[in-house]
């Protein structure tokens, strides 16, 4: 009897092995079926885009041209280093397979080889798109009332500090 309680435990390693194995299976199938890669590639394109925008907003002079088009090569090639699918995929397999279970993702897999998951996902860079655009409409909208706000926090813990000094 004890040989087979310890053959069991012995045994028991290999299962949980081959059940992550076939979970990490459907995790890679699921990032693939999600064009995930497509995904990060869009989301580069759009932070290309407005690196390379902000030279309006900056109000870079044609003399100060060419010291922005330096930076923006090297913000690129930064991007393209560690924001590529290869630095990115792993960290998603490890994101999806820490918090959504084997049936979990057997069933999102499912659903986005659907028509209607297909759909979906092709919708789904406007999607992020127009949320990132929206997104730093409200920012530009809050932070200047942010940094007022610091500012006068600042004066008042520079204030507080001196009044502390003086009162030792």
């Amino acid at each position: 009897m004890k040989k087979v309680v310890i053959a069991l435990m012995l045994l028991l390693p290999l299962h949980l092995s081959a059940s992550d194995l076939s979970k990490a299976e459907k995790v890679n199938a699921l990032v693939e079926v999600m064009n995930l890669d497509e995904m990060l590639d869009s989301m580069n394109i759009q932070i290309n885009n407005m690196i390379g925008s902000m030279h309006t907003q900056l109000e870079v002079s044609e003399s100060e041209r060419p010291l922005f088009e330096e930076y923006h090569q090297e913000v690129l090639a930064i991007m393209q280093a560690e924001l590529s699918w290869e630095q990115f995929e792993p960290m998603m397999v490890n994101i999806y397979n820490k918090h959504f279970s084997e049936e979990e993702i057997t069933a999102m897999l499912e659903f986005y080889r659907s028509e209607t998951g297909q759909s979906i996902l092709s919708k789904m860079p406007i999607v992020m798109q127009e949320s990132m655009v929206t997104s730093q409409a409200l920012a530009q909208r809050v932070m200047p009332k942010i940094q007022a706000l610091t500012e006068e926090f600042h004066k008042n813990l520079k204030e507080h500090r001196k009044q502390e000094k003086q009162t030792q």
